[in-house]
């Protein structure tokens, strides 16, 4: 039965063209960041009948999170029919990701200072990171950490190599450059709704597009996520700073 499922599958795809196999993938993964972030922030618990809440939410994110760390490795095996490999890269490709770093988080820190006047006081963005549970010094450093490091990992992995290399075969470089960073910057709209003012989610939105333009460059130009990597760990690491300035000088 399994091998019969399997044969099927693989003629299904073979009669797909290159790029219908990329529509395909689109199709398969853009609603899954904001599937999974919506269901997290606007779907209520579920009471079983043990007494029991069920945080339907958070199990449809955590599923949307394993889609997403799955699905393009699946591709890449079975239906591109390639090799996993570390997107090696070069020592100029550090180094760009390194200098790249500097303009984006200078340009973070700047646009939420103008945005909020001057000042890191956010009492409404305070009550959000509260209601996180992530408010301790410790519980603050390991969210940190998880967020710089392993989920803007996830997320070059996904939007400049997955993302953009499907966008790429149907709309070209540049547009696919902007494309996969559009995308990308959707689901944190959502989120950034959820945590502060309208001029935060315009300043927010317009630095994620650009961070995502930027990191989607340097992915085409080194073909590999590496340098992207970097500049995105700096931009992450630099709105952690912010929250933790909320969070202390409030």
């Amino acid at each position: 039965m399994v091998n019969s499922y399997s044969v099927r599958m693989d003629k299904f795809f073979l009669n797909l063209t290159r790029a219908q196999k990329a529509w395909l993938a689109l199709v398969l993964i853009l609603p899954v960041p904001l599937i999974g972030v919506t269901s997290s922030l606007y779907f209520s618990p579920i009471q079983n009948d043990f007494s029991n809440k069920i945080e339907i939410g958070k199990v449809i994110w955590a599923f949307a999170k394993i889609w997403l760390l799955l699905l393009p490795v699946a591709w890449l095996l079975f239906v591109d029919k390639g090799k996993l490999s570390w997107s090696p890269t070069s020592k100029k490709g550090v180094v760009a990701g390194l200098l790249w770093s500097i303009p984006v988080s200078v340009v973070i820190l700047g646009a939420y200072w103008v945005v909020k006047g001057g000042s890191f006081i956010d009492p409404e963005a305070t009550e959000t990171i509260e209601a996180l549970g992530i408010a301790t010094p410790a519980k603050f450093l390991i969210f940190a950490s998880a967020m710089s490091l392993g989920n803007s990992l996830m997320e070059e992995y996904v939007w400049r190599w997955f993302v953009f290399s499907k966008f790429k075969v149907l709309v070209g470089v540049w547009p696919a450059i902007f494309l996969s960073a559009f995308f990308f910057t959707v689901h944190h709209v959502v989120i950034l709704w959820n945590v502060g003012s309208l001029w935060l989610v315009l300043g927010g939105s317009i630095a994620l597009l650009t961070g995502g333009i930027i990191w989607g460059y340097l992915y085409n130009k080194y073909n590999s996520i590496w340098p992207g990597w970097i500049c995105h760990v700096a931009a992450d690491t630099a709105i952690m700073w912010v929250t933790w300035q909320i969070l202390t000088r409030n």
